[in-house]
């Protein structure tokens, strides 16, 4: 038997890096999940997921194609914070479900780090006994709102609604058991990920 892999989180708000600073950790041997990816297998056509959202936000969320209409069900999410609790109460369970049976089959790899990237980690009302330490990766938010235009092609005014709808960073920082700045270079961010790695990995 090896040594049991630690289970942590990696959160932040959207276009903080948090994909960089996983991205780091998996190149020093950690496995990593995606919470992002995880809701997007849940909503594939045919699953339980999908058809939930079909039942509770219409028949007009479903593309020619059979799939999905993204794009239009997170317009309609970041603008209602009660739909947006609907679709989390719908989703959530199924999302953690799928989580928890990846966790497990990474725990047979001798993984010394599996880490969960949650972007709603502290705005989730789901409890997580499982993490046993929560990385914040934290940006300045002019910062996050060009890399939120330049990667999704969003306009601006889009960006900031995305940013306000999460938690600011001033609310996660204390809750978090390491924070690592991406306001600078990429070597200055891969040399704060990687100290915060070493920590990880030895305690």
């Amino acid at each position: 038997m090896g040594t049991p892999s630690k289970v942590i989180a990696i959160t932040g708000g959207i276009g903080s890096g948090k994909s960089a600073v996983a991205k780091l950790f998996e190149q020093w041997g950690a496995q990593t999940v995606d919470a992002d990816l995880l809701a997007r297998e849940v909503v594939e056509p045919g699953t339980e997921g999908f058809q939930r959202v079909v039942d509770n936000f219409g028949e007009d969320m479903v593309l020619a194609d059979g799939s999905l209409n993204r794009p239009k069900l997170a317009s309609i999410i970041f603008s209602d914070s009660e739909k947006k609790k609907l679709l989390e109460s719908l989703l959530h369970p199924l999302i953690r479900d799928r989580w928890l049976i990846k966790m497990e089959r990474l725990k047979q790899t001798n993984a010394p780090i599996i880490a969960y990237i949650v972007p709603l980690f502290f705005e989730s009302t789901a409890k997580m006994p499982e993490i046993e330490k929560v990385v914040l990766v934290s940006a300045p938010e002019e910062t996050r709102v060009s890399r939120i235009m330049a990667r999704d092609l969003f306009p601006a005014h889009i960006a900031e609604q995305r940013i306000k709808a999460q938690l600011p960073d001033s609310a996660k920082v204390d809750k978090s058991d390491y924070v690592i700045k991406n306001d600078a270079s990429l070597e200055q961010l891969e040399s704060r990920a990687r100290e915060v790695f070493s920590k990880l990995a030895a305690n």
